[in-house]
């Protein structure tokens, strides 16, 4: 993990990293404040370095965990993935 703040923009899609030094308090609090709209199926509004995001995940999202050593490092990530689906999908079924 690096000491900086770290952003990056696609063309295609959106892509919002934020890396930071931050005290497990503050890490805390960034948990519960995604837990607590995420529990109750609202939509959750994040902000991520200098810009604010809104999600919403459906009911059943894949979930990964992963930790890593090397040496006197240790990361653990958690990642949510799931699909939007569109609304204006139009299947004809004649």
């Amino acid at each position: 993990m690096s000491d900086e703040s770290s952003e990056s923009h696609e063309t295609e899609g959106r892509d919002v990293e934020f890396e930071h030094y931050l005290s497990r308090e503050e890490v805390t609090d960034h948990f519960e404040s995604f837990l607590e709209g995420f529990r109750e199926g609202e939509t959750v509004t994040m902000t991520i370095g200098d810009e604010t995001i809104e999600i919403d995940p459906p009911e059943h999202l894949g979930f990964e965990l992963e930790y890593e050593e090397d040496g006197d490092d240790r990361e653990l990530e958690f990642e949510l993935e799931w699909q939007v689906k569109s609304d204006e999908l139009d299947i004809d079924s004649s």
